[in-house]
């Protein structure tokens, strides 16, 4: 194999440079993988690491059955057993008086590579069933030698050859020492991170899996920056008119909410209010716990906008939502000149042609509906604020399709599932989300469960007194069909214990209008039970219902099993409310037992995040539009830590 030399490496060479790498290669780099610099290569991260095998000598190797070796050796004969896809390619290897097989699984086509008196060096398993055999051997790599500790693995691709790869990071070693590191030492300090050389020699080349992870964290840290200048530069190119109205404008919006504010409210209300007097572009996430009152905080922030002539829509993930952010919002206007208008998915043509025709002439001020706000015959005259509610439950390009029908305008994201820190700013840029913790209520409590699946009918007998008294429950079940599906347990409920106890079902395939109709019936009082699939999460908010049945609860993550069960002991004179959680799985036991004990939403999300990582949490693996590849929300915490420092901040600036 020639070696191509290349007077002082470059990072930014192309990887032709590289040995083994020839144009045809490169071009299978840059297709499967965006790379066309050493540089670029070398940021790739390891799927994982493994041992380097020891040294051996043919004749020790008995001693080592089983066991991953290396060896040298000289080949004294080939042949093959077998043809096509089953043959095996036996290469006899000698080393003083010790010989050994070494067998290629169907790589025939390899035969003339193994000449007579070639000296081998490779990596193999041992097996010393009917003699000694070395079994799936591997060439060790130039480079890679003398090296001892851990070996990066890297994601097998298609396109590009197995172990392509490897030996091309092997070669590109040379070029790390020339990497340029392009932030301060006082910041890397601050941090706790190497140079970025040092990183990336480590990163590919460990000693140990906690060299490996202090590596990764200057790629982590490296990556968080570049998102944090993009959002810099994306702040001082969007610009907003301030926003900025007299106490007794903001006194008349207050009073048309129906309660006062509680001091969480008034104090997220006042950063949002500093947000749109600024003249940027605001970009804000609030979440908290489910009854916090996120829906007043974004009534008064539309009705902030909608009174310097802007308009606003606001975007839910279900019909139900959105239908209960409409009622609300035109029972608090009641009696006002500003017009609320729907657009759902059930909407007739007429009904739905007006609304656009307002929307676009701007006697429309508020728009409040579901994916059908994304349809491109939905115009506004002045969109001034985008409101997501459950922002995760839609996609990148769904949002971003809303928010390009007005110019620059002002995003509030709200989530009733708390989001811990880390996961805020990757997910959102929110160094500083707004929080709210308390629910609006008058201290009522929920006391929590869990039990066996068995063990429902029993339970359902405890409670069928209550309901006959007049007290309410939910019964809710993750699926619709098949045997354990919400139409299977409704079945079971009020045709045993529950028998005679009116009782309604709402599930996702219904039309809107019949799961509105249903919702009503239940909140006033006409039917006790309401069954539902995890509908119920969002868009339910009925005051003072006690009771809460969740059955195959080990289909859900705690953080969705703590919004359902803050359905309960809603409103200022609610009573108390007892969720009860039913498992058919004792594997799930342990992990649904913390809910019994846990009732603080950022913590049962932290549980979340650690037991099923953050993909499944906020879905920033199918959302997120960060693209990384080395931060970890769930190791990078104080990493984010770092980027409130001035140093830092004015280090981003000046990158602009």
């Amino acid at each position: 194999m020639s070696t191509k030399k290349v007077a002082e490496p470059c990072p930014k060479d192309p990887l032709t440079v590289l040995s083994g790498v020839g144009p045809k290669r490169a071009e299978a780099f840059e297709k499967v993988l965006g790379v066309r610099t050493v540089e670029q290569l070398l940021r790739l991260l390891p799927r994982r690491y493994e041992g380097i095998p020891q040294e051996y000598l043919l004749s020790e190797l008995d001693q080592h059955d089983g066991e991953m070796v290396r060896l040298r050796a000289s080949v004294v004969g080939c042949s093959i057993w077998g043809r096509g896809r089953r043959s095996v390619l036996q290469v006899k290897l000698q080393q003083g008086d010790t010989t050994a097989l070494a067998l290629f699984f169907n790589q025939a086509y390899r035969r003339k590579q193994f000449v007579d008196g070639k000296e081998l060096w490779l990596e193999a398993k041992v097996s010393t069933e009917r003699g000694l055999k070395l079994l799936a051997p591997k060439n060790v790599v130039p480079g890679e030698a003398e090296r001892v500790g851990l070996r990066a693995v890297y994601s097998d691709h298609e396109g590009l050859p197995k172990g392509a790869m490897r030996r091309a990071m092997a070669a590109a070693g040379r070029w790390i020492e020339n990497i340029p590191e392009p932030l301060p030492n006082s910041i890397l300090e601050a941090a706790g991170v190497p140079v970025l050389a040092e990183a990336l020699a480590a990163l590919h080349a460990p000693e140990t899996e906690e060299a490996a992870q202090f590596a990764r964290r200057r790629l982590a840290f490296g990556e968080m920056l570049a998102m944090e200048v993009r959002r810099s530069r994306g702040r001082v190119a969007h610009k907003s008119p301030p926003i900025e109205k007299d106490s007794e404008v903001w006194k008349r919006i207050l009073s048309r909410i129906p309660f006062a504010l509680n001091a969480e409210q008034e104090k997220v209300l006042a950063m949002m209010r500093g947000d749109l007097a600024s003249g940027e572009v605001m970009g804000r996430l609030l979440h908290g716990e489910v009854g916090s009152g996120k829906t007043a905080v974004a009534f008064a922030l539309a009705l902030l906008v909608v009174a310097d002539g802007g308009q606003v829509a606001l975007m839910a993930p279900t019909e139900l939502l959105a239908r209960q952010h409409l009622k609300t919002f035109r029972a608090w206007l009641k009696g006002s000149r500003l017009q609320v208008v729907g657009l759902l998915g059930d909407d007739g043509t007429a009904a739905r042609r007006q609304c656009r025709v307002a929307l676009r002439g701007g006697t429309a001020q508020i728009a409040i509906g579901t994916q059908a706000l994304f349809s491109k015959d939905v115009q506004f005259r002045n969109l001034r604020l985008v409101v997501f509610d459950e922002q995760h439950r839609f996609g990148v390009k769904q949002k971003a399709a809303l928010v390009a029908k007005g110019k620059a305008p002002h995003v509030l994201t709200m989530t009733a599932t708390p989001i811990p820190r880390t996961l805020a700013w990757a997910q959102y840029g929110a160094l500083d989300p707004c929080v709210l913790r308390a629910r609006a209520g008058a201290g009522a409590s929920i006391r929590t469960e869990v039990l066996a699946e068995a063990q429902w009918e029993e339970e359902a007998q405890k409670v069928r007194g209550l309901l006959e008294q007049g007290q309410r429950c939910f019964v809710v079940v993750p699926r619709i069909d098949g045997e354990e599906g919400l139409d299977a347990w409704a079945k079971r409920f009020f045709e045993g214990p529950w028998k005679g106890i009116s009782h309604r079902i709402v599930h996702g395939r219904m039309p809107g209008v019949e799961v509105e109709q249903a919702v009503e019936d239940f909140r006033s009082g006409k039917c006790k039970v309401l069954c539902g699939t995890t509908v119920v999460e969002v868009g339910i908010d009925v005051a003072g219902v006690e009771h809460m049945f969740l059955l195959g609860a080990e289909r859900l993550g705690l953080a969705s099993i703590h919004q359902l069960r803050g359905r309960l002991a809603r409103g200022a004179e609610s009573g108390n409310g007892e969720c009860r959680i039913f498992s058919a799985n004792e594997d799930s036991q342990e992990r649904l037992l913390a809910m019994e004990s846990c009732h603080d939403g950022f913590a049962v999300a932290a549980l979340d995040l650690r037991e099923r990582g953050p993909g499944t949490l906020v879905g920033t693996r199918q959302h997120g539009a960060s693209g990384f590849s080395a931060f970890d929300p769930l190791r990078d915490d104080d990493l984010v830590q770092q980027l409130r420092s001035q140093e830092l901040r004015n280090w981003i600036a000046d990158q602009e």
